[in-house]
């Protein structure tokens, strides 16, 4: 039995640290590059849509705590092999991230250093290849890692802010809204959610709380709360500063790309651009080795449930790591490195993959909601999480086909062989 241990302070700083990531450091010039001023336009409405979406969660997580999270509720609700959609759908989406973690901290390296954009991709390379490494022999990072990278995060978002609000002028704020602007605003809305994931982290942590019942929705709340100001603020820096571009130059990319690096080196010096860049390399590096552990043992899960080929069903003897499973994230997501860097395939268009699975997952957690809440203000919540989810689904375009396609083949393989449902 997990140990109740997690008063409401300690609650809304694992849930602001859930949802708090890397995305972060790419997201606000990127969404501005694409929608200009609107774009602080399109963090507002992402902001308020979190409401619905982190308070269905948590109605969740108090009817039905356990540490199997938004795979449990839908399990619940729609049955195993739903569920295990649903597990394959935060696999491929974490996959994917680990291709753009690592690109994210390169980028902001070689831009803070005026370096060629093929250096970004050797030092995610180095860093994806670390990450193999340290979890397949094992090497222990514990949570005071994961609270260290959440805590950076946290701190260069908010000396940034600060140091920002003199220079930023009203007139770069002012919204143009005309048909074509709107749905470029609806387009960057849709990058907006990369950085929004985390908020069914609570469903996982509920069975620790001490207080359940008393303390789950209030540090929702509180969650919401920090993390609307930090993300806001953060947009409004580089959009009232004017730090990005809207020019589609490789130059003008890796600008929006480390924004935050513009931002301070505007506000503090050459020097504070050297400083962020060092941070978000470190905060790149922490957050791909946690990513790689967490993605290793939900596949070695899905393994061991029958719902995944039975070779990833492994535990290394000597090292007691899912090494199979460790490798096949390494290659996979090498191999999205390279195929990114051969055909240039912009963060931007990579951001798109995990997007759509964790959009698709949301969905299925919305309409789970739906079924299972006894009270009116949940399945409103929950119907209003699904609704607008379902909404974001045109922004996606092509890539709508991926949570279908996955979902199909997972399907179709427990037909087959009783192996992937």
């Amino acid at each position: 039995m997990l140990k109740k241990s997690i008063t409401l302070w300690q609650g809304i700083a694992l849930y602001v640290g859930a949802v708090i990531g890397s995305g972060i450091l790419i997201l606000p010039g990127m969404t501005a590059g694409i929608a200009g001023a609107n774009a602080l336009y399109s963090w507002i409405g992402m902001v308020l849509f979190s409401i619905p979406l982190a308070y269905t969660f948590a109605l969740l997580a108090k009817e039905y705590p356990c540490s199997g999270g938004i795979s449990t509720f839908v399990e619940k609700a729609f049955g195993r092999y739903a569920s295990a959609i649903i597990g394959w759908f935060y696999f491929i989406a974490a996959i994917a991230g680990q291709v753009i973690v690592p690109l994210t901290g390169g980028i902001y390296v070689i831009y803070a250093l005026q370096l060629d954009i093929e250096i970004a991709y050797i030092i995610a390379g180095i860093i994806l290849i670390s990450a193999v490494i340290i979890n397949y022999f094992g090497i222990k990072l514990s949570s005071k890692v994961q609270l260290m990278i959440s805590s950076l995060t946290l701190l260069i978002l908010l000396f940034t802010i600060i140091s920002a609000l003199p220079l930023i002028d009203i007139n770069n704020i002012k919204p143009s809204l005309t048909s074509d602007n709107i749905t470029l605003a609806g387009k960057a809305g849709m990058f907006i959610f990369w950085s929004f994931f985390g908020w069914e982290a609570i469903a996982s942590l509920a069975p620790e709380f001490k207080n359940p019942k008393r303390d789950i929705t209030r540090a929702t709340w509180g969650a919401i709360i920090i993390v609307g100001i930090v993300y806001l603020g953060s947009a409004l820096a580089v959009i009232g500063t004017q730090s990005y571009s809207t020019e589609t130059s490789t130059i003008e990319g890796a600008m929006n790309n480390a924004s935050l690096v513009q931002v301070m080196t505007k506000t503090t010096g050459i020097h504070g651009g050297y400083a962020t860049a060092f941070v978000a390399l470190l905060i790149s590096v922490g957050t791909t080795n946690v990513f790689a552990a967490g993605i290793s043992r939900l596949g070695y899960s899905l393994a061991r449930e029958k719902l995944a080929p039975s070779w990833f069903d492994y535990i290394h003897k000597r090292y007691h790591t899912p090494t199979h499973m460790i490798i096949f994230i390494g290659i996979f997501a090498t191999g999205g490195l390279l195929i990114a860097y051969i055909f240039k395939i912009s963060l931007e268009t990579l951001v798109f993959i995990p997007n759509s699975l964790g959009i698709a997952s949301y969905v299925f957690g919305g309409l789970a909601g739906v079924k299972l809440l006894d009270s009116k203000i949940g399945k409103i919540m929950a119907a209003l999480t699904t609704i607008v989810c379902l909404a974001a689904y045109p922004f996606v375009g092509i890539f709508i086909q991926i949570p279908l396609i996955v979902g199909i083949a997972c399907c179709d393989r427990q037909v087959e062989l009783n192996t992937f449902c």
